[in-house]
């Protein structure tokens, strides 16, 4: 006898039949929609990655694969190209090994961050101003690459704002996939890996910048620039740099902004017993604290350190704002930062028995036996080392003073200085000072320059390192309120004041240097600039608090808020002064001799060049006078048909 159900228990068993089968159904065209992906490998091993939902149409016709996106663009590459299409990831996809930041890439970073790598997320944490840095990366596979944004990354050498998450795709050589972009199009990007970067940057939570303490013994003031103290240094890195306590010698420094009375907000000079790594840097036994003692002047050698870093001068100085206490006493907002000298954290030498390191300075302050003035031009030169009686060294003042007036006779005769000057570094030293517009040097003041072995003809004199960076930025001598308003318009290398800037216009306006200037100042603007604008900005939320605190104690009421603001916009008035001059002094199709006409020497120039290879002076972008982007036997018609007026 057959089993009777309720037909209430019927229907309820069927509906969960029905409702079983419809999940199942429903999982399975979920199944079919992830799988909707079509992977082509290529005879040479790179992929095309093809989703569904950017595919209008695939089609295989007359040994061709075509593909139609959803944009109506048109994808075809023969079949005899193609190794096999699947709906499967033909192989793993390659990764980031190890990533870090490190201090030879990065000027601001002390000390190498290196990052923490879980499954696909890498995050890193920074001590250091500014948000611009450059990684140090290594990927699982040789032929591993990776993008950020569409743009290729070279470890150790790729630059980028890390403001938010960054994702890197890692993927091998040629890989792509079609991908929808802006604006409904759609588009062949790289396919790979999506690894996510999160840089934390420890000033982003600090609420104070670092504080030193200088405890000298018996509390003593420091009231001499002749002597030194002893005394007890504390610095409290404030919870992103690290903190020391160490024993250290310390004196006053500086011309106008030193006094005497121990009340003042005086600039020091700190000498440790042993190479220490103040804030993580590079190990030095001598370090200064700069009083900025100027108003207004507390972002100025913040802002050209970072220029002279971005620019690549020698020996670039780093500045980390602190707040200074002498025997429990504030003393004020300050910069920390290197001694120009011989020596591991400033100019590095391997060998500096026969070297010399020259001052340019007006004050001419030195002992009788460490300084000389030049012949020609009568430029008073302060030899700070070596110190003669005390280092040791092969040198004799005579030697210095000898080889220093073979190259100002060079320059003043307008002969060729490549022999004796390093045209590169002189180039960029100059390329700083012209655009903050540092009147010191000017004078002379603080201009530092040093030659590696003054006894061989082969050794050149190198400007740097960049020094004393507040009497610049539109600065009148006055009022704070001249720093990044005024001389936006000052032509740097042409102003006339007495036979000693006479040395320093002929040195700005030299062929070779301008040469050099023109090449550097192109890759400045185009892949530095805005870094050093974002910095102006990313130095002063920093050191904020600081800045507040030393106009809470009546030293500087400047409001620099509103002068990081000022800065950009004075710094970009400034770039574009000197990009139009620029273009009106030296870039003149045809001046291959760069002597400010157009002539029939150029044509002799011009072809020497193309014979030889080598022309002192030549402007390479000037001989390209038909403009198609290289200097050819073109440009020799080119200029002769110029020079007779023929169109």
């Amino acid at each position: 006898m057959s089993k009777k159900y309720p037909l209430t228990t019927l229907g309820t068993d069927i509906a969960k039949v029905a409702y079983r089968v419809c999940i199942l159904f429903i999982m399975l065209l979920l199944s079919q929609v992830a799988a909707a992906t079509s992977y082509v490998t290529f005879n040479d091993g790179h992929l095309l990655v093809l989703p569904d939902e950017c595919v209008q149409t695939m089609s295989q016709d007359d040994g061709q694969f075509t593909v139609v996106a959803l944009d109506g663009s048109v994808y075809a590459y023969p079949m005899a190209d193609i190794e096999s299409i699947s709906d499967t990831l033909p192989r793993e996809l390659p990764s980031i090994m190890s990533y870090k930041f490190t201090n030879k890439c990065n000027y601001q970073v002390y000390t190498d961050a290196v990052g923490v790598i879980e499954n696909d997320t890498i995050r890193v944490e920074v001590a250091g101003i500014g948000k611009r840095l450059t990684a140090t990366f290594s990927l699982s596979d040789n032929d591993a690459v990776a993008y950020v944004d569409g743009v290729l990354q070279q470890s150790k050498e790729s630059r980028m704002r890390f403001a938010g998450s960054k994702v890197y795709t890692v993927c091998h050589v040629g890989d792509m996939v079609l991908k929808e972009l802006e604006y409904g199009s759609y588009g062949l990007v790289p396919f790979g890996r999506d690894v996510v970067v999160d840089v934390d940057f420890l000033t982003d939570h600090s609420t104070s910048v670092p504080r030193i303490d200088i405890n000298t013994v018996g509390g003593v003031n420091i009231t001499s620039k002749e002597y030194y103290v002893d005394a007890e240094i504390i610095i409290d890195g404030a919870g992103v740099f690290p903190s020391m306590t160490d024993s250290v010698q310390i004196k006053g420094r500086g011309n106008t902004s030193w006094s005497s009375d121990p009340n003042a907000k005086n600039p020091y000079r700190l000498k440790f017993a042993s190479k220490v790594k103040p804030f993580g840097m590079t190990k030095g036994k001598n370090w200064v604290l700069l009083a900025n003692k100027i108003k207004g002047s507390m972002l100025t050698n913040a802002i050209g350190m970072k220029a002279a870093s971005l620019i690549g001068t020698v020996a670039a100085n780093h500045i980390v704002p602190v707040d200074l206490y002498v025997n429990g006493t504030y003393k004020g907002s300050y910069n920390f930062t290197e001694k120009v000298g011989f020596a591991g954290n400033s100019v590095d030498l391997d060998d500096e028995s026969a070297a010399a390191l020259l001052e340019l300075d007006q004050y001419y302050d030195e002992a009788i036996t460490q300084k000389f003035k030049s012949t020609p031009y009568e430029i008073p030169v302060n030899v700070k080392s070596p110190e003669f009686g005390e280092d040791e060294t092969l040198l004799t003042l005579d030697d210095i003073i000898a080889r220093f007036n073979e190259f100002v006779s060079a320059l003043n005769n307008g002969q060729d200085i490549v022999d004796y000057v390093d045209i590169d570094n002189l180039a960029r030293y100059m390329m700083v000072n012209n655009l903050i517009c540092n009147r010191e040097i000017t004078d002379p003041k603080s201009m530092y320059c040093y030659n590696e072995n003054i006894l061989s003809d082969s050794s050149k004199f190198v400007f740097g390192p960049a020094w004393d960076l507040d009497w610049a930025y539109g600065y009148d001598g006055k009022t704070s309120a001249s720093f990044f308003s005024n001389n936006i318009t000052y032509d740097y290398f042409n102003k006339v004041n007495g036979r000693q800037f006479a040395f320093f216009s002929a040195l700005g306006k030299n062929p070779r240097v301008v040469l050099c200037f023109l090449d550097y100042w192109k890759d400045f603007i185009d892949n530095s600039f805005e870094e050093l604008c974002e910095f102006c900005q990313d130095y002063y939320k920093y050191a904020k608090p600081s800045f507040a605190k030393n106009k809470a104690a009546n030293l500087d009421g400047t409001d620099y808020a509103t002068q990081a603001v000022k800065a950009v916009n004075w710094l970009r008035q400034r770039i574009d002064f000197i990009n139009n001059k620029l273009e009106l002094d030296y870039m003149v199709r045809g001046d291959v001799d760069f002597d400010g006409v157009v002539a029939v020497a150029d044509v002799t120039a011009l072809t020497d060049y193309l014979l030889l290879g080598d022309v002192y002076p030549f402007n390479v972008a000037n001989a390209d006078v038909d403009g198609d982007g290289e200097v050819t036997i073109s440009d020799v018609s080119a200029l002769i048909d110029k020079l007779l007026g023929v169109e």
